[in-house]
């Protein structure tokens, strides 16, 4: 997921392997050139003002944004004629995975944008898209984003949690896995909260159109499958805002995984979808 964390690493969603265009994309010098101005995103805020004003365009703009010379993305690539990567940059543009703003000076290439999900409001909490997830690999059905998983991410998930009961998540930004909730049974509070310590994702989810009684027994159902009676308002949250069906497939998958810690994996699997319909909405009010 591309979320505010450790921005040493550039983050891509293993659907994009699954693109035959992506890969055929990945395969051209453009993409080089894609990952330079990426890795140079600027993140800085008013205290690291940016001469070409990349500050206010982060902060203000909400946009991810990169503004390398010619020059430096020539030497970065080892490359001599300028009119080469000028091409490439024009290319980049006609395949939509960047956008150009012309200042009379350097260009500024916008990459993506970033939405904030923090209860507060306050930027606290920040969720980055790009434009290459909207047009390769991410471009799936509502249905099928929400009923299907990588069969690598579900491993890869399965396998960490296995490894330790103290394994860290980087699901939203700051946040670490908690102990299980069978090991918090004397924390009242934050048993009823949530498995993981963190539910503002979902409540930015809308309230599905059901009865209460249907949610009570959607809730009930996750506990009895994950043998986790010391999360009921969290889970109550979860059924009241995914579908039961995406809740159902959850649920099926860690059981035929055979997951060390069921509740850490389910809580995983319905923040990816929480990201994804939240992502997708942001993409269809055009940010």
């Amino acid at each position: 997921m591309n979320s505010n964390f450790n921005r040493q690493f550039l983050m891509l969603d293993f659907a994009l392997l699954d693109d035959a265009q992506f890969i055929a994309f990945m395969n051209t010098a453009e993409f080089g050139t894609y990952l330079i101005l990426r890795r140079y995103i600027w993140r800085g805020g008013a205290l690291k003002p940016h001469f070409m004003g990349l500050h206010t365009l982060y902060e203000q703009e909400r946009l991810l944004v990169s503004a390398l010379s010619r020059e430096k993305l020539a030497a970065k690539l080892g490359l001599k004629d300028l009119t080469r990567i000028s091409k490439q940059l024009t290319k980049l543009e006609e395949v939509g995975v960047v956008r150009r703003i012309r200042t009379g000076r350097e260009s500024i290439y916008v990459l993506g944008e970033w939405l904030d999900y923090s209860e507060e409001q306050n930027s606290a909490k920040r969720l980055e898209w790009f434009y290459l997830d909207q047009k390769f690999g991410l471009k799936q059905t509502e249905e099928k984003a929400a009923t299907t998983q990588s069969v690598d991410v579900a491993q890869k998930a399965t396998s960490d949690v296995a490894q330790s009961a103290r394994q860290t998540w980087r699901a939203t930004p700051h946040q670490t896995w908690r102990k299980t909730p069978h090991a918090m049974h004397n924390n009242r509070e934050g048993n009823n909260k949530t498995v993981n310590g963190d539910a503002s994702i979902f409540k930015k989810l809308p309230v599905l159109q059901q009865s209460k009684d249907k949610t009570e027994y959607v809730a009930k159902y996750i506990m009895e499958e994950l043998r986790d009676i010391h999360s009921e308002r969290f889970y109550t949250l979860i059924a009241a805002r995914i579908p039961e069906d995406v809740i159902r497939q959850g649920l099926a998958e860690i059981k035929a995984d055979g997951a060390a810690e069921p509740p850490k994996l389910f809580t995983y699997k319905m923040h990816k979808y929480a990201i994804e319909k939240l992502k997708k909405k942001l993409i269809e009010s055009g940010g």
